[in-house]
C-alpha cells in the first residue's frame, strides 16, 4: 500500500498538517481512498502485533475523510464558502473521540492548535455524536479492547464497585433448560420444578430466544388450564444482557425491571442464547470478584516485599508448646512487611494459607526483611533454622 501511495508510510503528520492548512490539494475520491487504505494498514499494523500506533492514525483518517466531505459539500453548499481545514480538523477530532472514547481530549487537542472559538460548537457536536455511535457499535475502547481479550476489565473512575470487575460471561449459567412455544404450561411447570428454577428461556424450533417464562407467569393456570400453552402466558422479547456486560449493570437491570433473572445473548447476535444470569449468578460474581480482590492484593504485596531492600526467606521450626501451636496462619498477628510462603510437615509442603493449623516441628518459610526477623521469631516462639 505504501508502495503506491507514499502518504500511509510513516505517521503522516506532514501530510495531515498539509491537508488542514490547505497546502495539499487532491481530488475528494482520493481523499476517501487514502483514508480507507490508513484504515486496512493500520489494522494489519496492529493485528500483526506492529507498533504502528493509534493516535496519529486516526488523526490521518479524520482529515482525509473530513477534507473529502467538505469538497462534496462545496459543491451544494453555495450559501457561503466551505473551507476543507475545517472539516479536516473536525474530523480529526471526531475520529479520535471514537477511537479513544475521550471527546474532551479530542476537543482541548484541536482547540489549542486552532485557537479558534468558532470550532468548540462543531468540534463538541461532531466529538459527542462519534463517541456515542463508537459505544453503541462496539463498548470497548481501542486502548482498552486489548486488555479486555487478556480478561483484563477495566472500570469506571471513582468509587469501585466490585461487581465492576466481573463480567456476565463468568459466572453465567450455561446450557439451561428452555421450552417452546407450544410446550403445555403443566409440562412446564413441572420443567421449572425439575430445574428448581423460577423462570426458563423460550426458544423456537433452532434454539433462539423469543421469550421468558416464569412460575409467576403461570400461576395457578398450570392446575386449571394444563393445556394452555407457554406462548399465552410469555414475556416476549425479553430485557437481556451479553457476556460482555458487567455484573453491576446485570444487577441494576434486574432491579429496575423487578426480575429474578436475565438472559444472557450473543453481542452479534441477539437471539442467541447463550445462558442465564439470575441471583445466584450475582452471588457467585460477587465471591469471584473477592477472590479476585484478594489476589491482586497478595500479588502487590509479594511485588513489594520482592522489592525491598534485603527481604529475604526464613526457615522457622515451631516447636512444642510454642504461642503458634495448634493456630491457624491467619490467627496469627504477623508484623507489616512479611508473607508466610509455605508450611513443610514432614515430606509434606503445605501453600500457607489461612487456616492452615500449625503444628509442632513444623517448617515455616516466612519472606520479609531483615528488621521483622526477631518480631517472627518472637510470635511463633520458634527457633530459626536460616
Amino acid at each position: 500500500l505504501a508502495t503506491a501511495f507514499p502518504q500511509l508510510a510513516g505517521t503522516g503528520q506532514a501530510f495531515v498538517a498539509g491537508v488542514v492548512s490547505g497546502t495539499i490539494e487532491k481530488a475528494w475520491w482520493l481523499l476517501l481512498l487514502l483514508g480507507v487504505l490508513k484504515v486496512v494498514a493500520t489494522t494489519a499494523t496492529l493485528g500483526g502485533k506492529g507498533a504502528g500506533g493509534i493516535f496519529m492514525p486516526s488523526l490521518f483518517i479524520g482529515a482525509s475523510v473530513g477534507a473529502a466531505f467538505a469538497q462534496v459539500a462545496s459543491s451544494l453548499w453555495t450559501t457561503s464558502p466551505i473551507a476543507p481545514g475545517a472539516f479536516a480538523l473536525v474530523g480529526m477530532a471526531a475520529t479520535f473521540s471514537a477511537v479513544a472514547r475521550a471527546p474532551l481530549t479530542a476537543i482541548l487537542i484541536v482547540f489549542e492548535t486552532t485557537g479558534d472559538y468558532g470550532m468548540v460548537i462543531p468540534l463538541m457536536l461532531a466529538t459527542t455524536l462519534a463517541t456515542y455511535l463508537a459505544n453503541r457499535f462496539h463498548p470497548e475502547s481501542a486502548y482498552t479492547a486489548p486488555l479486555v481479550r487478556m480478561g483484563i476489565h477495566p472500570v469506571r473512575l471513582g468509587r469501585l464497585d466490585l461487581l465492576d470487575t466481573v463480567t456476565v460471561g463468568d459466572v453465567a449459567k450455561r446450557d439451561v433448560p428452555s421450552v417452546t412455544e407450544d410446550t403445555r404450561l403443566a409440562d412446564a411447570a413441572a420443567s421449572l420444578r425439575m430445574a428448581r428454577s423460577h423462570g426458563m428461556p423460550v426458544v423456537d424450533d433452532v434454539g433462539n430466544l423469543i421469550g421468558l417464562v416464569s412460575d409467576t407467569d403461570i400461576g395457578q393456570l398450570a392446575v386449571t388450564d394444563p393445556d394452555e400453552v407457554v406462548a399465552s402466558v410469555m414475556t416476549r422479547n425479553p430485557v437481556t444482557v451479553t457476556p460482555r456486560t458487567t455484573a453491576s449493570e446485570a444487577m441494576a437491570r434486574m432491579a429496575s425491571l423487578s426480575v429474578g433473572r436475565l438472559p444472557v445473548v450473543d453481542a452479534q447476535n441477539p437471539r442467541q442464547l447463550i445462558g442465564m444470569f439470575g441471583r445466584a449468578e450475582a452471588v457467585a460474581a460477587y465471591h469471584f470478584a473477592l477472590g479476585t480482590a484478594a489476589r491482586d492484593k497478595l500479588n502487590s504485596e509479594e511485588h513489594a516485599l520482592q522489592q525491598a531492600p534485603s527481604a529475604r526467606f526464613y526457615e522457622l521450626h515451631v516447636e512444642a508448646g510454642s504461642p503458634a501451636e495448634d493456630r491457624e496462619i491467619r490467627d496469627l498477628a504477623w508484623p507489616e512487611g512479611c508473607l508466610v510462603v509455605s508450611v513443610q510437615r514432614g515430606p509434606e509442603i503445605l501453600v500457607a494459607e489461612g487456616d492452615v493449623r500449625l503444628r509442632p516441628f513444623d517448617s515455616v518459610t516466612v519472606f520479609g526483611r531483615p528488621e521483622l526477623r526477631d518480631q517472627i521469631v518472637s510470635l511463633l516462639g520458634a527457633h530459626p533454622l536460616s
